[in-house]
Order: structure tokens, then C-alpha cells, then sequence
């Protein structure tokens, strides 16, 4: 699966799998999604780096979450005229 299909896999996958991560893992803990399926959790972003790597995935082809976030679906990034 190219690296776009993955990431389109595994951000539909989250939005259906947002209230049971919510439900299911504590406020904090970081999830890991890949191929639509949760495959990992842990308390830090970092630990959870780690682990995946022990279990043969790729993190850059996994699409990570911080359990009870509310991340927007569009992102919208404002720029402030710093002279003015």
C-alpha cells in the first residue's frame, strides 16, 4: 500500500475508532493506527516510537493519537503581520 492509501486508511480508521479510543484509553495515552487497526499504545509519543519499531512497524506509516484530543478534521494556520 503506497504511503497515501495508508495514511487515508488509517485517518478514516480513526474517525470511526475516536469514541472507543476515547472510551477505551486513558486521557494521555498515545495510540497507534496502521492499516485501519489499532496495533499499539502507550504513555509517551516516545515510548510508543519505540515500540513500534519492536514490533516491525514503520512509524512514519502509522498514524499516532493522543487519546482523549479532539483533532480537527481541517487545520487552518493564520500568519500574523509580525510588523505591525
Amino acid at each position: 500500500m503506497d504511503t497515501s492509501t495508508q495514511r487515508n486508511v488509517n485517518e478514516a480508521a480513526y474517525h470511526q475508532l475516536k469514541d472507543t479510543i476515547a472510551k477505551t484509553y486513558p486521557h494521555g495515552r498515545f495510540v497507534a493506527i496502521s492499516s485501519g487497526e489499532i496495533v499499539a499504545d502507550a504513555e509517551s509519543i516516545r515510548k510508543l516510537h519505540g515500540l513500534l519499531l519492536e514490533r516491525g512497524y514503520a512509524p512514519s506509516e502509522v498514524l499516532a493519537v493522543e487519546a482523549g484530543v479532539d483533532y480537527p478534521e481541517f487545520l487552518m494556520i493564520l500568519l500574523q503581520d509580525r510588523w505591525s
